[in-house]
């Protein structure tokens, strides 16, 4: 089989297993009508999506093979869950629940993709209900996305990261792997709503684990010590933004 023919097949291959997958999830709403044209939704918008953008993925070996991990990405563009979860589907055969910011809940269109891939509302003044929400899927086995930065960056540069990824990884204790997205900032920017053909790339590095933290910050919170768990969450915070800014060839300067 020729480059251009395994290519195909490896597309196909993908496009099916995230058919699949979002079918039996989409068995959750009772509406037989919503529910087949939620699936046709699904089939059209990631076939288009893959067949006309070139994003390149690297390392999908690097996933672990079993049990729940989390994810976490650099992030530029509404697209960035959209990639990541098709790839880590095709890889696992499993489901990702994504972080979702709660501010754009007034927004139809978002509200009904969050809805449909069983995303995570996340409130940036109190998250402790969504990492509630996110622990209990890491302890049925289920995997987590979750964007660090929490916003959006214009220019591709990678911004500070904020302590919820520490947290979760810390008080979960499930591998996470960074990831390195690159140029999806041009496929669709920020503010705009028109969709342009770049290349791209989504990195994936080695699974990262705390073993050095989990003692103290397991200690910091048995004392309510929240000036030192904010002090181990930051340096954990600050491995984990290091490794997605290496992905993403660049540097983290906080």
């Amino acid at each position: 089989m020729g480059p251009s023919k395994l290519r195909q097949a490896n597309f196909t291959s993908l496009i099916i297993d995230i058919i699949i997958v979002n079918t039996r999830k989409m068995d959750t709403f009772k509406d037989p009508k919503r529910r087949i044209s939620i699936k046709l939704w699904f089939v059209k918008t990631t076939i288009l999506f893959f067949a006309f953008f070139l994003i390149k993925l690297k390392e999908i070996k690097n996933l672990p093979k079993e049990g729940p991990f989390i994810v976490a990405a650099n992030h530029l563009s509404h697209v960035d869950p959209l990639l990541v979860s098709a790839y880590v589907i095709h890889a696992t055969k499993r489901y990702l629940h994504f972080f979702a910011a709660l501010k754009y809940r007034w927004n139809p269109l978002f509200r009904f993709l969050v809805e449909v891939t069983e995303s995570i509302w996340a409130d940036s003044k109190s998250g402790r209900q969504s990492m509630l929400v996110a622990l209990e899927y890491l302890k049925h086995g289920a995997n987590v996305g979750i964007l660090p930065e929490g916003t959006r960056s214009p220019d591709g540069k990678i911004k500070k990261g904020k302590n919820g990824v520490a947290a979760l990884a810390l008080t979960s204790k499930v591998p996470l792997v960074p990831i390195g997205i690159i140029n999806t900032h041009k496929v669709l920017p920020r503010g705009g709503w028109h969709l342009h053909p770049t290349r791209g790339e989504v990195i994936l590095g080695k699974p990262m684990k705390f073993d050095a933290y989990y003692q103290a910050y397991d200690k910091a919170l048995d004392q309510d010590d929240k000036e030192r768990l904010n002090e181990v969450e930051e340096s954990v915070l600050r491995e984990i933004m290091r490794e997605i800014a290496k992905l993403s060839r660049q540097e983290y300067p906080y």
